[in-house]
């Protein structure tokens, strides 16, 4: 064989994977595509923190506050797919049967164009209580869901921060 064959034998072979490089390159395309990236605003006083430990399917967001409030939003399919109202109720719920206590109904905010719904729990722990937030942020594919405790003076310390980081909440 031939300089000139060889060649032409490397740009068949090469030819001959094209079709799989182009089906590979387009899958990756369509599967970064439908994970949403997750957008927050670091609430004041806060620092971000690495997540780790993650699905590749879920986006994750945290931050700690100098007391140790941690401060954690995630993301979730919207599957089977529901509306606001659904989740909240679910939430809700499921809180309650594990023995939270919610004080008030829950607050309704818009995190950009999206509804979400807050709620504030209290826990006693040892001879403390405790804050527990909850929110969800709901669209037609995701929910946002974040997640917020600490002792109550550290919680009120820092509650205008994190309701202020909800509403920067955004899916792109």
């Amino acid at each position: 064989m031939n300089s000139c064959e060889r060649a032409t034998e490397k740009e068949r072979a090469i030819n001959r994977k094209k079709p799989l490089f182009r089906l590979l390159s387009i899958s990756l395309v369509l599967v970064l595509s439908s994970c949403a990236t997750l957008v927050v605003d670091k609430p004041g006083g806060f620092a971000e923190v690495q997540s780790i430990g993650y699905a590749a399917s879920q986006a994750a967001y945290k931050a700690v506050s100098p007391e140790g409030l941690l401060y954690r939003v995630r993301t979730e399919a919207n599957y089977p797919p529901q509306s606001l109202d659904f989740w909240a109720e679910a939430l809700k719920n499921h809180l309650v049967k594990e023995g939270y206590t919610i004080v008030g109904d829950g607050e309704s905010f818009q995190a950009g164009e999206l509804p979400g719904v807050i709620f504030e729990w209290v826990m006693p722990y040892g001879q403390e209580s405790y804050i527990y937030l909850t929110a969800i942020i709901v669209s037609e594919e995701k929910i946002a869901i974040a997640e917020a405790a600490a002792e109550h003076s550290i919680y009120h310390e820092h509650r205008d921060a994190l309701r202020e980081s909800l509403l920067s909440i955004r899916f792109l």
